[in-house]
């Protein structure tokens, strides 16, 4: 049964015995008209890794923009039910890829909370509003960071507890369940389903300062990525001892079935005037594919009653898998080198950008924003930006964006 008949019945059936205590339900919304520019010929601005379209040296209307609903219904001061649709430029637009929350909420005290369904993977310090662009001043979330893993959903269970004390307000989530999105390129896309994913964040909130630690892990799921097979099948006309390592590069290329690793840090201070926000991650897993990724960033901003400034900075790093070429070259051994050595290090895209953010709140609901970032790949075959052709250079670029975010 998929997950929004589940959400379904377990709706129908918590109605059927509370509504009499039920309160109106509330009806919210945000939207997001974006558009962007890249000033690149080889590479295309996206969110994250999953999105499969885009435009270099030319205006992306898609790339930003966003419209999306939430349903709340509180049936008393212990049983709540919401629902989160977001449409966006994705892969698929099904109902199940469209519903971003559909859970159950239980409260058994002021300071214990339970979900069950589809809640926000609780990764980021954005998490809760990643697709909320009025949230922030940017226009779009650091890529460096925010863009390697594209899950934002978790199907399973949550729990949450919230202390005050004298330093400040503790709280900590629990969370087990699954997600599953997509890594995709040119001519390339896999569905990356995150099993048996754990994870627990502990946050610190006292007075102007939010500290928050997160760690989480996950099997990695699923099919095998296409042109694996294909690969293997390539490399049965070399000889093994014109490659003597080949064996070994093909059989430790699939990442099904590892575990993946992810660790974060982060902080906020906002007293109104100035503000500071900050990420960093180590990720890693018990794969040659991915042996270690640490990334980041630091947002400072200034508020001018409803006009902000935003300087910012992320990067992503990581530990590159040196390939052995053949023993004996030829133009077979050459080509499959290539299709090895972008296999060991996809996730390997070391790159920086600067960016520049202005934010001006025109109505209580409503804000403009300004964009300009300056992206520099220290890497050739980026995979965080969208490629426009097969092969990429070690490149810098300009990237333009604006939009008008609004809640309601």
């Amino acid at each position: 049964m998929s997950l929004s008949r589940c959400f379904l019945a377990a709706a129908i059936l918590l109605c059927s015995s509370v509504t009499g205590y039920a309160a109106p339900t509330q009806l919210s919304g945000f939207a997001t008209l974006g558009v962007s520019y890249t000033d690149s010929d080889e590479l295309a601005f996206r969110n994250d890794v999953s999105d499969d379209n885009g435009k270099s040296k030319e205006v992306d209307f898609g790339s930003l923009s966003r419209l999306g609903v939430q349903l709340h219904k509180s049936f008393n001061e212990q049983w709540a039910l919401t629902g989160q649709w977001a449409l966006k430029r994705q892969i698929d637009y099904d109902l199940d890829q469209l519903t971003q929350l559909a859970f159950i909420n239980y409260s058994p005290s002021a300071n214990w909370n339970i979900k069950l369904g589809r809640s926000a993977l609780d990764l980021f310090m954005m998490s809760p509003y990643r697709n909320t662009g009025y949230a922030y001043t940017e226009t779009h979330a650091p890529v460096e960071f925010y863009g390697l893993i594209p899950h934002q959903s978790l199907d399973g269970i949550e729990l949450a507890t919230a202390h005050a004390t004298d330093e400040g307000t503790f709280s900590s989530r629990w969370y087990y369940g699954q997600s599953s999105d997509y890594l995709s390129n040119h001519q390339y896309q896999w569905q990356l389903d995150l099993e048996d994913i754990t994870g627990i964040t502990l946050a610190l909130e006292q007075h102007n300062w939010l500290l928050r630690f997160n760690h989480s892990q996950a099997r990695i799921g699923g099919k095998e990525i296409d042109h694996y097979p294909l690969i293997r099948k390539t490399a049965r006309g070399i000889a093994s001892n014109d490659w003597p390592q080949l064996a070994g590069l093909l059989g430790n290329m699939n990442p099904v079935g590892s575990r993946l690793r992810y660790t974060t840090l982060g902080a906020r201070y906002d007293n109104g005037d100035y503000y500071l926000q900050s990420e960093f991650a180590y990720i890693d897993a018990n794969s040659d594919i991915l042996t270690y990724v640490t990334n980041g960033y630091l947002n400072i901003g200034k508020h001018w009653q409803e006009y902000s400034l935003q300087l910012g900075y992320s990067f992503t790093n990581g530990k590159e898998n040196h390939i052995p070429k053949a023993r004996v070259p030829s133009l077979l051994s050459e080509a499959l080198y290539r299709e090895i050595e972008r296999s060991y290090n996809y996730y390997i895209n070391d790159q920086s950008t600067l960016s520049l953010s202005g934010r001006y709140d025109f109505r209580a609901n409503m804000a403009a924003k300004l964009q300009v970032e300056y992206v520099d790949l220290k890497r050739a075959d980026n995979q965080f930006m969208l490629r426009q052709q097969d092969m990429t250079a070690q490149d810098s670029f300009m990237v333009l964006s604006a939009s008008v975010d609004w809640v309601f």
